[in-house]
């Protein structure tokens, strides 16, 4: 248990040494303070750091994803940022704006699958309820989570520019160049692989 460990070294296992548990966590928060414009400031009490291990945990897990549910206010969001930040991943939101719609979701959608399926980030997606704008919200979440596919997401040719893109990806794990639906299914596979959702309700 130390700050900074390499994945392949980082062992699930019971915490013996809470104190050290503590002392890791906040070099961590000090580190994501330092690294972000947006300053936390976390007490790690007994409930807050075992919430905060099992999000890691989640997060880390193949095609991980999770449901975190409580009154508003009380560090869901705040201690998803640090289990990304803990795990070296990324944590993107949706920004909502006047007039953000269905339209806008989808432009963010695209983000989140090139980062995870073209440029395979592990990429984290901290969604609340407070940002259901639309019902359909829910309905490509619940596609993200059922199969990884989001119908008609990419018009075609931004469609053909993700093809071309994971091309070589696809021809490393055997898919022939000119099976584009394997391609296309390869694409989607490192989505699932890399993207991880995690709902926030009240």
């Amino acid at each position: 248990m130390k700050m900074g460990a390499e994945p392949k070294d980082r062992v699930y296992e019971d915490i013996k040494d809470n104190v050290k548990l503590v002392k890791v966590l906040n070099d961590y928060l000090d580190d994501y303070n330092m690294s972000c414009p947006k300053e936390m400031k976390l007490v790690f009490f007994l409930d807050a750091i075992q919430h905060v291990s099992r999000i890691a945990r989640m997060v880390r897990q193949p095609r991980g994803n999770a449901l975190l549910v409580g009154v508003g206010g009380t560090g869901k969001q705040s201690l998803t940022r640090l289990a990304c930040h803990m795990a070296g991943y990324t944590c993107i939101q949706i920004e909502l704006t006047r007039g953000y719609n269905y339209d806008s979701f989808h432009e963010d959608l695209k983000l989140l699958y090139e980062s995870a399926g073209v440029e395979g980030n592990n990429t984290v997606f901290l969604f609340t309820d407070t940002q259901i704008v639309v019902e359909e919200f829910l309905e490509d979440i619940n596609n993200i989570l059922n199969s990884g596919e989001i119908s008609n997401l990419f018009p075609p040719e931004e469609f053909e520019a993700v093809i071309n893109a994971v091309r070589p990806k696809a021809k490393e794990a055997g898919v022939s160049e000119s099976d584009r639906d394997g391609i296309y299914d390869h694409f989607i596979s490192r989505v699932r692989d890399n993207l991880h959702i995690v709902l926030c309700m009240s």
